[in-house]
């Protein structure tokens, strides 16, 4: 479905109509079919939803409005449209950032978070990922034009190359996806450089500490065993986890950041053991 809120129109899908709402959020550059192998695990007990961001899939993607409050604003306005008054957010990468936003800005309102490899450590300031200043930062990342493709079948046949390891749950993913059309003729991603860079630029400097310190619900976090700085996220989430009513961390052997691709199983049996738990 259409939405209209905040300004804008998003995309929207519900998967499942009874049972308590849980809403999955993708990461940075992702669409809601990411989900695509985790949610079938959930539509038997849940209200199952999950959305394009802002700037992402078949949501607008306005020249402004991506800083961390204004993509929560979007995402309240979903659940007040569908007259959702509490929610279960499972979140991967960016999404984590906008449901852990939620639940420290509108704790009545979220009932617990899943945070795969997002929120798990900041990008800057000590013990954070990066030393360097933020413009810098942003200066060594987007140093490349944004890619462009003759076609369709080109943007998909540098997915098979560089998305690796290329694979049937992957590939279902990209089965909705329409690149965005440039004016020369040509395609690129459907999330605009410019939009990624706006992103990056709010997060840097964020003190996630900050946040969880007005969390009041459950969290399950899922940092990937491979991806990378795992000592880092294990010290942040100790150092966190203190103040929340109930936490657990769980490292699946040989996870990688977009998980729910290669581990669909190991992690949708975690999340379900985790909402039984606090159920």
């Amino acid at each position: 479905m259409k939405l209209h809120t905040n300004g804008i129109t998003l995309n929207v899908q519900e998967y499942s109509k009874e049972g308590t709402p849980i809403l999955f959020l993708h990461y940075l550059n992702g669409t809601a079919d990411i989900w695509n192998k985790i949610i079938p695990a959930f539509t038997g007990s849940h209200r199952v939803l999950a959305l394009d961001l802002r700037g992402h899939g078949k949501s607008d993607q306005p020249d402004t409005g991506y800083d961390i409050e204004t993509v929560a604003q979007d995402v309240l306005g979903v659940l007040d449209a569908l007259e959702i008054r509490q929610t279960h957010i499972v979140g991967s990468s960016y999404g984590c950032y906008v449901g852990t936003f939620l639940a420290s800005r509108w704790p009545d309102r979220i009932l617990s978070l899943v945070n795969s490899e997002g929120a798990l450590v900041n990008h800057s300031g000590p013990g954070g990922l990066y030393e360097e200043p933020k413009e810098e930062h942003l200066a060594e990342i987007f140093t490349e034009p944004e890619p462009e493709f003759d076609s369709k079948g080109d943007f998909l046949q540098f997915m098979k190359e560089n998305w690796q390891p290329w694979n049937a749950a992957r590939e279902q993913s990209m089965q909705d996806y329409e690149p965005r059309k440039l004016d020369n003729g040509n395609v690129s991603f459907i999330t605009k450089q410019s939009t990624v860079k706006e992103i990056v630029a709010d997060l840097y400097e964020v003190h996630l500490q900050d946040w969880y310190k007005s969390v009041t619900c459950p969290v399950l976090f899922l940092p990937a065993e491979i991806e990378g700085d795992l000592t880092k996220k294990l010290t942040f989430i100790q150092e966190v986890e203190s103040g929340l009513p109930y936490s657990k961390t769980v490292v699946i052997p040989e996870s990688e950041h977009a998980m729910m691709f290669d581990h669909d199983k190991q992690m949708s049996r975690e999340i379900i053991e985790f909402l039984g738990r606090i159920s």
